[in-house]
């Protein structure tokens, strides 16, 4: 399945869903089950009343059961899914993985209707958060979630697709919040940040160099979390800008700045670069490329004797 085609079942499915909870108060956890989860996976290729493929109150020990089961083409539970009823909390891992790792399963998705939440979780380590989306956000968000389809089968290629999409999202998050830093700088503390003990695997290193990738060309605006408004200028159509084009106000504050070519276009560099960054795409404009913003946010400020914090 393609990620256009998910898309277009996802956007079915958030419509009806949506419907349903909004027109019946006091949805049953039961009720979720049934007119949430059940769509849901169907969305993703899955039929919930074949029990090869997916099992209901799959049993994890002792008296314990996993509400569903997703199953590999050998039977193994690879997908957990840990149901709630709207209202509650659709987004604490601790038990549902606790189950996981005695099935052995690595991927847990925790849903109360409204939410869901992506985990993945290995033998004596900390559940990890690959993705958190709400009911309308899941069609712009079909490619983070094309590892979940039943083509995939929880096999360990949907595993490792899953994981390098969140992480890739995830260093695009802390690139756009830290722009300001130099490039070497930045290269050095995002890794830091992905692998705190210096070591990257395969796929967190295929995510960093594709994130760093779209960084660069600043196809990442182009991606659901960083879009803004479906009105917002494609990066193409911004005119590049430079330093020497922003000249400070006659007599306004340090760190203001009106456009050389047109008074109307303005910034304020007192503010956070994630913030400026932002008010020269509103006004269509855009640095040289991702890395040159720093450059020309950290020019700006020392132009007007602001600190280079």
């Amino acid at each position: 399945m393609e990620a256009l085609e998910l898309s277009r079942r996802l956007t079915e499915f958030s419509q009806v869903a949506s419907e349903v909870l909004r027109d019946v108060k006091d949805v049953t956890e039961q009720q979720t089950k049934h007119w949430i989860v059940n769509p849901f996976l169907v969305a993703l290729g899955w039929d919930p009343h074949d029990k090869k493929q997916v099992y209901l109150d799959f049993p994890a020990g002792g008296s314990d059961h996993v509400d569903y089961a997703l199953l590999d083409p050998a039977g193994k539970p690879r997908i957990i899914l840990d149901v709630h009823r709207p209202g509650e909390n659709g987004t604490d891992p601790d038990e549902a993985t606790r189950l996981a790792r005695v099935l052995s399963a690595p991927l847990v998705l925790i849903t109360n209707g409204l939410e869901f939440s992506l985990w993945f979780t290995t033998e004596g380590e900390t559940a990890t958060p690959l993705l958190a989306l709400s009911l309308r956000d899941l069609a712009d968000n079909s490619e983070s979630l094309l590892g979940l389809t039943a083509d995939y089968r929880g096999s360990e290629t949907g595993v490792q697709q899953l994981r390098r999409v969140a992480i890739r999202q995830a260093v695009l998050q802390l690139l756009e919040e830290n722009a300001e830093r130099t490039f070497d700088a930045l290269a050095g503390w995002v890794r830091s940040q992905v692998a705190p003990n210096g070591q990257l695997d395969d796929v967190s290193e295929q995510a960093l160099r594709e994130a760093t990738l779209l960084w660069l060309t600043d196809e990442h605006l182009l991606l659901p979390g960083f879009m803004g408004s479906r009105d917002s200028p494609r990066p193409s159509e911004l005119r590049v800008s430079h330093v020497r084009d922003w000249e400070q106000f006659p007599r306004g504050p340090p760190g203001t700045y009106q456009y050389r070519f047109d008074s109307a276009k303005t910034l304020d560099v007192r503010q956070t670069p994630k913030e400026v960054r932002e008010a020269l795409r509103v006004q269509g404009l855009r640095t040289a490329t991702a890395t040159a913003f720093g450059g020309f946010y950290s020019s700006l400020r020392q132009k007007a004797g602001l600190p280079l914090s």
